[in-house]
């Protein structure tokens, strides 16, 4: 017989090996071949569909973020200024009706600044349609006048108006209504385009790892019941495809962010090179904000494809008979 002295009991395990042995584990297993080989599942080709998927979300969240920032910018500009014309039968009453208007609006509480504009900017207005040089041989020009109003504390444009008309009977106020309302309309079909490609496109690739999740179940028909043969349930098969679709899933998404944002970059190069930016195309700026959003592009699409695959996976055997 042995003596009690030569069984040795094991060590108790630190709480900071059981964590390094919890996490080893847990890395072991995503580093772990899948249960059903990866050609069941899609492989390179789901990886591809993944990744062009992911390219499209991208693409049309930065134009959503664009647009939405451009008509921000846009009808901001719009309602912080208005302009006052002033007509009238000779040159020497539309001077004085400019005089005139110039003090009633510089009186006005909210209007931050009132600038005439010269007689020669305002026939270079007309020359797309009238020609160079013929409005001022032929005609009076109005006289213009560009109003700023004090951010947040515009005035009453109808009391304006009058006050405008009382000191000077040719002067009208123009506060870009209609231009604000084809802007905003203009935004938000632009808007809502962007959000129904990119919602498209994640529906798609739910679409595309349903299919493939039920592909790569049947074409590994003798794996799956082998697996039921030894015990495994349903929730665990579907829980080894979704941590196998959501691999491939990141894969393919950071691939598409990538192409996405390097197509975004030399954009941006381009319009400044070739000096395409304007006061009416929309700036792209590669942004912390912007870079920021579009990363949660490969994170939405890897839950969306996982998580469709699950789902696809739990319906077809719950089907088996």
């Amino acid at each position: 017989m042995r003596s009690r002295s030569s069984v040795r009991e094991a060590p108790p395990q630190a709480p900071a090996e059981i964590q390094r042995g919890s996490a080893s584990r847990l890395i072991s297993r995503f580093r772990t071949d899948p249960l059903m080989p990866e050609a069941g599942a899609g492989g390179a080709p789901l990886t591809a569909v993944i990744a062009v998927m992911s390219f499209l979300a991208t693409l049309a969240l930065a134009a959503l973020l664009t647009i939405n920032g451009a008509a921000s910018t846009w009808t901001a500009e719009l309602r912080s200024q208005a302009t006052v014309q002033i007509k009238g039968p000779s040159a020497a009453e539309i001077e004085s009706g400019a005089d005139a208007a110039l003090a009633v609006l510089r009186s006005t509480d909210g209007v931050a600044e009132a600038t005439a504009r010269s007689p020669e900017d305002a026939a270079k207005l007309l020359e797309p349609w009238l020609g160079r040089d013929n409005a001022a041989a032929f005609l009076n020009i109005p006289a213009i006048i560009e109003v700023k109003f004090t951010p947040g504390a515009r005035p009453d444009l109808d009391a304006l108006r009058a006050a405008l008309a009382a000191a000077a009977p040719g002067a009208s106020l123009d506060d870009h209504a209609g231009w604000h309302a084809r802007l905003s309309t203009a935004a938000r079909s632009g808007q809502a385009i962007a959000f129904s490609i990119f919602f498209l496109v994640l529906a798609a690739s739910c679409a595309v790892a349903m299919f493939a999740a039920r592909a790569g179940l049947a074409a590994n028909h003798e794996i799956v019941s082998v697996l039921h043969l030894v015990g495994a349930t349903d929730a665990f098969i579907a829980a080894e495809v979704q941590r196998r679709f959501f691999a491939l899933g990141l894969r393919g998404a950071v691939v598409g962010l990538a192409a996405a944002l390097a197509i975004l970059g030399l954009t941006t190069i381009a319009m400044r090179a070739t000096g395409s930016e304007s006061a009416f195309v929309p700036s792209l700026e590669i942004g912390g904000g912007l870079t920021l959003w579009l990363i949660s592009v490969p994170i939405i699409t890897c839950i969306v494809t996982a998580v469709s695959a699950r789902f696809a996976v739990l319906s077809a055997l719950g089907k088996e008979v």
